[in-house]
């Protein structure tokens, strides 16, 4: 298994004499040091995922919990590795991933800048299907053509890909006001006050995070669907997860053979 560099070890004395190790390889050493690459147990992966984001990954009891979170444990059991995840804002999580402070993050779409600095899995952990939600009242309607949504107040969550479709409408000014938030409880509190007039998301998470709010009457789901999108497991390009991959795509592989992979969203969907 790819481990990250042991830097603290990286200069040794030798018997008696002085190490003449070029002053170069030092200097190079604290730089990278200076980078933020801290040295991690051998042999325990590290894996970013976004925080409140109801039923894939959040706190519940203290402990990482969720859809994503049981199945990337049972994958990395079946392939014969140790996981540790980490529950984070989702902007932080796309930072740890691009300077290599975490070994990877999950679900993430694939982007083409995004592909710069990481590696993605070739199975697909899950296939997200995008929505607009929007208040219960509200008269708003979409038939598919996101051109029509000129002057339509929006929320969405900070370094957050809603598909190449949405993503490049965001970018084109139909909006009339984008309002960035850090993640999903916020982003349907927002559309709740009447702060914005609609919110794209994951249908599940939004609808669990309605759910947990008890808003769950308050906010109502537009058809059809934005798209629907494969999310991956993918890994920082600081290193060399060649061979771990092709083990987790393996284990990925044969739960959704055998069931288990369903059964574990069964658990949290039903």
């Amino acid at each position: 298994m790819t481990t990250r560099p042991q830097f603290a070890a990286s200069v040794r004395p030798m018997g008696k004499r002085r190490s003449r190790l070029p002053l170069v390889m030092c200097f190079l050493s604290l730089w990278i040091l200076g980078l933020g690459m801290q040295p991690v147990v051998a042999d325990t992966l590290i894996l970013a995922a976004a925080a409140d984001s109801i039923p894939t990954s959040y706190v519940e009891n203290g402990k990482p919990t969720g859809i994503l979170i049981d199945v990337i444990h049972e994958a990395f059991r079946r392939a014969g590795y140790k996981v540790e995840v980490r529950l984070m804002p989702w902007a932080r999580c796309i930072a740890a991933a691009k300077s290599g402070a975490v070994d990877g993050i999950f679900s993430v779409f694939k982007t083409p800048e995004r592909q710069q600095f990481m590696t993605y899995t070739d199975e697909v952990l899950i296939t997200q299907v995008q929505a607009f939600f929007v208040r219960a009242d509200s008269s708003l309607t979409f038939d598919g053509d996101l051109t029509k949504l000129t002057g339509i107040s929006i929320g969405v969550i900070k370094k957050t890909s809603y598909g190449p479709r949405l993503d490049a409408a965001l970018t084109t000014g139909i909006f009339k006001k984008i309002d960035v938030t850090t993640n999903s409880e916020l982003n349907v509190r927002k559309l709740i006050a009447g702060r914005v007039d609609m919110i794209p998301s994951y249908r599940n998470i939004v609808l669990s995070t309605a759910k947990t709010l008890g808003s769950l009457d308050k906010i109502k789901q537009l058809s059809p669907e934005i798209e629907a999108i494969p999310s991956y497991l993918a890994f920082t390009k600081k290193r060399d997860f060649t061979q771990l991959i092709r083990d987790y795509d393996k284990a990925i592989a044969s739960m959704k053979k055998d069931g288990s992979y369903e059964q574990l969203f069964n658990r949290y969907l039903q």
